[in-house]
């Protein structure tokens, strides 16, 4: 059985060229659009070399409609300005969706909810198996802990990124908000200066952005008695890589609605 074509939007990224290495572990979809800028100075060029890879002659371009018409599905890493349009052509194809993006704001989000109701769409800030479980611990943990241990959350990448805190580090402060039903009042951002006893409920998070980390997370839990760590650290992209071959292949052939990893992994 011929596999089935995924274009890959955003192929020339960090992101991009971890996902080009991991299609050729899949028995079931195989790249075949890779889609960079109008403006990339690698248009042209065999997306499989540029991957660190073999070559897989599937050369970048810039014809977003002619890859989304053409493809069986779709995985979006590439630009917050570029989400609408790759949005409406998804739909105008019926064509479903993958979105590794981070850094989107409210209208964003609703945006691809609006999107979901015509066709299927996963959405994660992370795309690592590892990075999910990370979400789900933390979940249980909060559960179990609850109000008796303070929290505190560490998110370290490479001196590169742009968002702060991570799309990681978001999602896991979400996680412990709505577990522990608190709100955004109750987060801080760092802190400097002078400061009385620090509040029951808060939730610190910090953020370093140093070398080339790949990408580590930590989230802590303090009582009197113990503390408790839960960490992911990613060592190579290829995780995120092979996580969003995962989400395109489960997204295949579902029915319209917004998944996440947990649908992915069955957790």
């Amino acid at each position: 059985m011929p596999k089935q074509k995924i274009a890959l939007i955003g192929a020339a990224g960090r992101m991009g060229r971890a996902i080009t290495q991991a299609f050729p572990q899949s028995n079931s979809v195989s790249l075949a659009y890779a889609i960079v800028r109008p403006d990339s100075y690698s248009i042209g060029f065999d997306s499989g070399l540029h991957s660190g890879g073999k070559e897989n002659k599937i050369l970048f371009s810039s014809n977003v409609e002619e890859a989304i018409q053409d493809s069986d599905g779709i995985i979006d890493f590439s630009s917050l300005q570029a989400l609408d349009d790759n949005l409406s052509l998804c739909i105008k194809h019926n064509k479903p969706m993958v979105i590794g993006l981070t850094g989107l704001e409210k209208e964003h989000r609703t945006k691809i909810e609006t999107a979901s109701k015509s066709i299927p769409i996963v959405l994660s800030p992370n795309m690592s198996i590892g990075v999910n479980l990370l979400f789900k611990l933390t979940e249980i943990a909060a559960k179990v802990l609850d109000s008796n241990f303070d929290i505190e959350l560490l998110d370290i990448h490479h001196k590169h990124k742009k968002d702060s805190p991570s799309g990681t580090a978001t999602k896991l402060k979400e996680i412990l908000l709505s577990t522990l039903q608190r709100k955004e009042s109750d987060v801080i951002y760092g802190r400097h200066g002078n400061y009385n006893e620090r509040p029951a409920k808060e939730i610190g998070i910090h953020t370093m952005r140093a070398g080339e980390v790949v990408g580590d997370h930590t989230v802590y839990f303090f009582s009197p008695e113990e503390r408790i760590e839960i960490s992911h650290k990613a060592q190579d992209r290829k995780t995120f890589g092979v996580g969003s071959v995962k989400a395109i292949e489960f997204i295949l052939g579902k029915k319209p609605g917004l998944y996440d990893m947990f649908d992915v992994l069955g957790i």
